[in-house]
């Protein structure tokens, strides 16, 4: 049975968005959600890391999980990256931003608005429109609201063809997502302006297993050396690597680099 929220996490309300906290030490990791996903996919990541102490939030963004009502076939990056600036100050701490897949893109067009982020986790991300060689995806047709992927697509998209527990129950906690933020990404449409992000301590996570036709050989490797990022490369995990049974080994690297660069005890 999957449950969630967690009793243990505070939910701030904010316009058109919510944010789940819990505390912690250091510059809390704010988990930014991909494309269908919400809150909820980073609950493996949130335990693990109050286990560790490390303070940490997950954004729920407008229309995802138990703000479906608001979903809107017009939201676009900007708007997530809204929720995400609105969610990080509303911590009223030093934050990390952290963005799985599409919120990978999510997550740099906050930081650039922050200004002030204390570093930038990007966790098989999508690339910025402006990344030399980055490939786009082909459209989706625009005008409402995607239904998630089947299941199928969500075990060879998400799971690297893997078999997981809860499939089904995973499913059912995707939400619908917007096409325009969808296009956003395939078609390449959001430009970062990496100077801005330069300077700024961060970390790129590949996933081995992940989908070939949105994550192709090399292109990790490329935001990370375009944002001048650290680099891991994580050779058995699928896309969604947040998730069980992975979750505790794919979120080693982060919290060794959370350590490293603002201290606090091994767990």
């Amino acid at each position: 049975m999957i449950a969630w929220p967690s009793p243990e996490l505070r939910r701030i309300a904010l316009p058109r968005t919510a944010v789940f906290a819990q505390p912690g030490c250091g510059p809390a990791i704010l988990c930014i959600p991909g494309g269908y996903h919400s809150a909820f996919c980073f609950g493996p990541w949130l335990a693990l890391l109050g286990r560790a102490g490390i303070a940490a939030a997950a954004l729920e963004p407008r229309g995802k999980g138990g703000l479906a009502a608001q979903a809107d076939p017009a939201t676009g990056i900007a708007d997530y990256a809204e929720d995400a600036v609105q969610a990080a100050r509303a911590l009223a701490q030093p934050v990390v931003l952290l963005g799985h897949s599409l919120g990978a893109l999510v997550a740099m067009r906050a930081a650039e608005i922050l200004g002030d982020a204390a570093g930038l986790l990007l966790v098989a991300p999508s690339p910025p429109g402006n990344l030399p060689g980055a490939a786009p995806v082909p459209p989706v047709a625009e005008g409402a609201m995607l239904p998630p992927p089947g299941i199928a697509a969500i075990r060879a998209r998400y799971f690297g063809d893997q078999d997981v527990a809860d499939i089904n129950a995973y499913r059912a906690t995707l939400s619908p997502e917007s096409p325009r933020v969808l296009n956003d990404r395939y078609q390449l449409r959001i430009p970062i302006e990496r100077e801005k992000l330069r300077g700024m301590p961060g970390l790129v996570v590949e996933a081995g297993r992940d989908d070939a036709a949105r994550h192709p050989s090399g292109q990790d490797q490329a935001i990370a050396d375009f944002l001048g990022l650290d680099y891991r490369f994580l050779q058995d995990m699928p896309h969604c690597m947040m998730w069980q049974p992975w979750a505790e080994a794919s979120l080693a690297p982060i919290i060794a680099w959370h350590r490293m660069q603002f201290g606090g005890a091994a767990s």
